[in-house]
């Protein structure tokens, strides 16, 4: 059970990454509202997925 929490967290937080990308890119899903959210939400989303995947091979 803990894996699959860890692969979907995984998932998740690549999927927020790449929304937020798309935002700073072109402006997709919030038309560039805020430079300085779309960063620190894609930092955040990066360090998720790392602590996602390191996690998933500690066990």
């Amino acid at each position: 059970m803990s894996k699959i929490l860890c692969l979907f967290s995984l998932a998740l937080s690549l999927i927020l990454a790449v929304v937020f990308i798309l935002d700073l890119s072109m402006g997709i899903p919030f038309k560039q509202g805020s430079i300085l959210m779309d960063v620190i939400f894609l930092v955040a989303a990066l360090v998720v997925a790392v602590q996602s995947w390191l996690t998933f091979r500690e066990q």
